[in-house]
């Protein structure tokens, strides 16, 4: 068993918080390889200088503090801070320079960092060793030809540590990608057998502070070229009138936090190099690079250096961006193809089994759905229907905005309960539509083990009292099993999927459009009990009947009927059953007519049938046709009925209600001989036999 003490979240937190606070803005000294002089804001005076001071230019502090500011910096620097950086008038400008001065009589070449700081002005300088500045270019030059031919972002991080590990000859150099908790991940690495490799390995946060993290916003580059070389104080500790140290943010001089130096000496690091890695203006990673001895960089060197990171940067967002760009081309390609296919009015459930297995592909997904209201589209391995329709219930009750919801672990959150099997990401889309719509895509569980280099809570320790947060002491790996999580969904991700639902929610409310009209087009044109077309439709196809017939001198007959004794039917057995018997009698005929023949519900138990392109004779064996399937319907314990049916064929110029008219004269003089028969008004043609 382990001796380990067992601490609570809370004190592991207070304890991450505090190292959190620790000032390392302002340490009050420089590291040794340059020196330092804040000035007053207008530059008129010397208000602080470091120890060193006279090491660089020949003046002792005394005299630096009592002199001008042009004595001690001379006249080329003060001339150049006053042109060049006062007129940008900008708090947040850094210069970085060459100038020269004479000390002790010989001609001194300084890179020079200025920068304003609350109320001062800081001047930080370093010997200028007069590197070839041509063969640096040259080489950012060739680096700059290398990454164009890059198109992999892995090949380009390894390219970016052998080439950087080239030119510093640091023993260790690795590219530590930050993840969304600011946990980092060394994602390339180059390392000479000498040193221990972490690559693939995790750092916790805690490592680089938010503090930290924030002064790679405003500086690049960290340059630490000796680990065990103490600090150089400032004198005095804080300027006139200050109550707190020195901010040097901006500078490269700044000395090292002890807990730092304690970190880097533990890990056996004599020497590192930290360049800022932004990706669209955030903080993306670090290179980050380690000398197991002290090993100075000239001045030249780092930005050329920072430069080539910047390039390679340049590229990864490059390639970045192309992939991303292949992934939209692929969802609005599949969205031209629905939009063409509009025309079809594809339900729901056709698009997704039409273009679901695509989108799965482009969203590296395993399952898909469409969720609306209680009913579901689905494609892929997916939760149960009923689980899908709760899990959108949950989102619409509790997401009060249009923007995708997504989680890589959905057991760690309120849709635990609805979650199956190993599907544990879920990307959730609301469609824009007035009705409540979600498109559901799904991603199995990634289990994978995770290498990391030291616990934070290894980190802790007891000190006056209470629970601290102390330098690594050590980065042997341990195995962090991952489970219940998916891969992450990435934001151009969910962007996709916002495009594909904006499509969807056009395509499914023009086919809700289309089906609202269908159904508003049957209950305009057809009886609601039978289902047969109404009066109205019927009058209109009477209308289109005669133009037909007029225009092409083709007959047309018609043909009513009802159903004999049919109040006596109601009377006996009840409305229900009577209009049952209407359904079922409109049902049997309908199937008895031929497709040129409209069958309709004249009024009551009356019906209508148009006959086209048929004379009297013609529309008497449709009739008769009709009377003996209604005689043979069986009706169970209703028993039979049987209809009787006038028959009157279109004479030029009449109107629909005379020809009507004479068809209803037929049909009285059938139910006056008997009923059960078929009789055409004013005629001597009867029923064949």
């Amino acid at each position: 068993m382990s001796n380990r003490p067992h601490y609570s979240v809370a004190e592991i937190e207070a304890a991450l918080e505090a190292c959190a606070r620790e000032p390392v803005h302002i340490p009050g000294a420089i590291q040794p390889m340059g020196c330092l002089v804040s000035l007053d804001a207008d530059m008129s005076r010397v208000r602080q200088v470091s120890a060193n001071i006279e090491d660089f230019v020949g003046i002792s502090v005394a005299d630096v503090l009592a002199g001008e500011p042009r004595e001690v910096l001379g006249d080329e620097l003060m001339d150049l801070l006053e042109t060049e950086l006062v007129k940008q008038d900008n708090s947040a400008s850094v210069l970085n320079a060459v100038a020269q001065r004479e000390v002790q009589g010989k001609r001194r070449r300084f890179h020079v960092v200025a920068y304003p700081s609350d109320d001062a002005f800081v001047v930080e300088l370093e010997f200028q060793m007069c590197p070839d500045g041509q063969s640096l270019l040259d080489k950012v030059n060739d680096w700059l030809v290398e990454v164009e031919q890059i198109d992999d972002i892995d090949t380009l991080l390894d390219a970016l540590t052998r080439w950087v590990q080239e030119w510093t000859g640091h023993e260790r150099v690795m590219v530590y990608r930050f993840d969304e908790q600011w946990n980092g991940r060394v994602v390339a690495e180059t390392c000479l057998p000498v040193a221990e490799s972490f690559l693939d390995h995790y750092f916790p946060a805690s490592d680089i502070p938010p503090q930290v993290r924030r002064l790679y916003d405003m500086n690049r580059v960290r340059s630490i070229p000796d680990a065990l070389a103490p600090a150089i104080p400032l004198i005095p500790p804080c300027g006139p009138g200050d109550t707190a140290p020195l901010d040097m943010s901006r500078g490269v001089l700044r000395a090292v936090a002890p807990r730092h130096l304690e970190y880097l000496n533990n890990m056996g690091v004599g020497a590192s190099l930290s360049m800022a890695m932004h990706e669209k203006g955030n903080l993306w990673g670090l290179v980050a690079c380690h000398s197991l001895k002290p090993r100075t960089l000239e001045a030249d060197v780092r930005d050329a250096l920072s430069a080539l990171v910047q390039i390679a940067m340049q590229r990864l967002v490059v390639l970045r961006t192309e992939a991303e760009t292949r992934l939209l081309y692929g969802i609005h390609d599949s969205i031209t193809i629905l939009f063409d296919e509009s025309k079809h009015l594809l339900a729901p459930d056709s698009m997704i089994e039409r273009h679901g297995a695509q989108w799965l592909e482009l969203l590296d997904a395993e399952g898909i759905a469409l969720v609306t209201g209680n009913r579901t589209s689905g494609l892929g391995t997916l939760p149960a229907e009923e689980s899908l329709v709760a899990m959108a219930s949950r989102l619409s009750r509790h997401q009060h905005h249009d923007s995708p919801w997504h989680t890589q672990a959905l057991g760690e959150t309120a849709l635990s309960p609805w979650q199956e099997g190993d599907l544990c990401g879920l990307l959730a889309v609301p469609l824009p539509t007035e009705t409540t719509q979600w498109l559901m895509l799904f991603r199995r569980e990634q289990r994978h083990s995770r290498c990391w280099a030291g616990k934070p809570e290894d980190n802790l320790m007891i000190r006056d009292g209470r629970l601290v947060m102390m330098p690594r002491r050590s980065f042997a790996q341990w195995q962090e099993e991952v489970k219940g999580r998916s891969h992450d969904w990435r934001a151009i991700e969910c962007r996709a999927a916002g495009d594909l639902t904006k499509a969807l929610a056009v395509l499914t409310s023009n086919h809700e459009i289309v089906q609202l009209n269908e159904k508003l087009k049957s209950l305009a044109y057809s009886d609601g009990l039978t289902g047969v077309w109404n009066r109205y439709r019927m009058e209109q196809a009477f209308e289109a009947e005669i133009n037909a017939a007029e225009r092409h001198d083709r007959p047309f007959a018609v043909l009513l009927f009802d159903i004999d004794h049919f109040k006596h039917f109601n009377d006996t057995y009840g409305h229900e059953a009577g209009d049952e018997v209407l359904v079922t009698l409109s049902s049997v005929l309908q199937n008895k007519l031929r497709p040129t023949d409209n069958l309709g519900r004249w009024g009551g138990e009356e019906f209508l049938v148009l006959a086209g392109d048929c004379n009297l004779a013609g529309g008497m064996h449709i009739a008769e046709r009709l009377r003996k399937s209604a005689e043979a319907l069986n009706l169970g314990n209703l028993g039979g009925v049987t209809i009787s049916v006038g028959v009157a064929a279109w004479r030029p110029g009449e109107s629909p209600k005379a020809l009507v008219a004479r068809a209803d004269q037929a049909m009285y003089q059938a139910k006056e001989g008997g009923r059960n028969q078929v009789k055409a008004e004013a005629s001597s043609i009867s029923a064949p036999p």
